[in-house]
């Protein structure tokens, strides 16, 4: 799932990418080429880096996700895209790790569009780029807010639940596994033990002919 999930990054990714990055030349901004080149690179550091522990490999794919995300919103100023990824982040989250990170995630993802929304509304930062939102109304990062918590709670929440079943079934089918194991080994030692004795009772035999 990991290394799928780094392959769509690295794909699709790369489609997002040149065009963010062509956008910033035409405009000359070069904070956000160069922040693009860098994050893009991440990724596919990330994508062949297979060696990397698990673990490392995902909290590095997360923490990626989400620093673009604030980066796109940030400096960008797009919307749609950054929103997306950091509720592509959440489910992934789901996914990789248990309950207490996916909540930790969907929770710093929800503060961190109010704290960004809060920022561009009092003027801290103003975008670089052209923007498809208005970023100075508040009103409309508490309803991005909003919708981002909703939609991305029922994602996440579906993600747990079938992915409790499916260790659920995992569970199950191993267990099985462990029980026809056991019952070949019981058959293949009562097979052996059938043999040893008809060796001993044919050499019994034998030495009775004697």
């Amino acid at each position: 799932m990991l290394h799928s999930s780094l392959l769509v990054a690295v794909v699709v990714g790369g489609v997002a990418f040149v065009r963010t990055l062509l956008d910033a030349i035409n405009l000359e901004a070069w904070r956000i080429a160069g922040g693009t080149i860098a994050l893009y690179g991440g990724f596919v550091i990330l994508f062949f880096a297979k060696r990397l522990p698990y673990r490392f490999r995902a909290l590095a794919f997360l923490t990626l996700l989400y620093v673009v995300g604030v980066f796109m919103l940030l400096m960008a100023g797009y919307l749609a895209a950054p929103v997306l990824i950091l509720a592509s982040e959440s489910v992934l989250a789901a996914v990789l790790f248990r309950r207490r990170v996916t909540l930790i995630v969907l929770v710093l993802n929800l503060l961190t569009l109010l704290a960004v929304g809060a920022v561009l509304a009092s003027g801290l930062i103003v975008v670089e780029t052209t923007t498809f939102y208005d970023p100075t109304g508040f009103t409309n990062w508490i309803r991005v807010a909003t919708i981002f918590a909703v939609f991305c709670g029922i994602a996440v929440v579906s993600v747990d639940v079938v992915t409790n079943h499916l260790n659920e079934s995992l569970r199950d089918q191993a267990e099985l596994i462990a029980n026809l194991k056991g019952a070949m080994q019981l058959h293949e030692e009562a097979d052996r033990q059938r043999r040893t004795a008809e060796r001993r009772l044919r050499d019994t035999r034998q030495g009775n002919d004697d």
